[in-house]
């Protein structure tokens, strides 16, 4: 099964004070260590961001927002759904450097049981959508989801249904949100 890969680097940054996917953390920025992790699980890689990274040492197509004000991560989700040609595509925040070497192959696995359309891994019951694979048939949902005003992903996922895939390893989907996050992790 052929699987894109879509990193999401269009978020505010807020707690961050500056653009996240930039940032320098062990030695290169953030969103490499997302894209390193991600390369050999899925066809190609895609990014959705609204601004230039041009720290990014890699080369692969930027996708932008089709709505210019911020919808949040759905919003790179849409846009990273109208993009792909296969029918599955697995998400992840440029903010996350610790993603597991096997989130795809897991997932997939989960989705060949189901027929549920997004497909999220979990930790001790909690989700993590943002780190979902997600099939190309919901792309019409989610211009509805986003044209109704409706931004929540847990929101979105709970109204098109979806299947969860355990995992054990909590630091695997942490976020880095701010400047103490990356202190913490550099750290351990």
């Amino acid at each position: 099964m052929r699987v894109d890969g879509l990193i999401i680097a269009g978020g505010q940054s807020s707690r961050m004070g500056q653009f996240k996917a930039s940032v320098n953390f062990l030695g290169q920025p953030l969103i490499n260590h997302v894209f390193e992790r991600l390369k050999n699980q899925v066809d190609n890689i895609f990014i959705n961001s609204n601004k230039l990274i041009p720290s990014l040492h890699v080369e692969t197509k930027m996708i932008e927002d089709e709505i210019s004000s911020y919808l949040g991560p759905l919003a790179g989700l849409q846009a990273g759904l109208r993009q792909i040609d296969c029918q599955w595509l697995q998400i992840a925040p440029c903010d996350t450097p610790f993603i597991p070497l096997d989130l795809t192959e897991k997932l997939i696995s989960t989705s060949n049981n189901t027929d549920k359309p997004i497909i999220v891994p979990s930790v001790n019951d909690r989700l993590h959508p943002t780190l979902g694979l997600i099939h190309q048939s919901i792309l019409p949902l989610l211009d509805q989801f986003l044209d109704s005003g409706k931004r929540g992903f847990i929101q979105f996922i709970k109204d098109v249904g979806y299947s969860s895939t355990p995992f054990a390893d909590e630091k695997s989907f942490t976020n880095i949100n701010s400047h103490d996050d990356l202190k913490k992790y550099e750290q351990n």
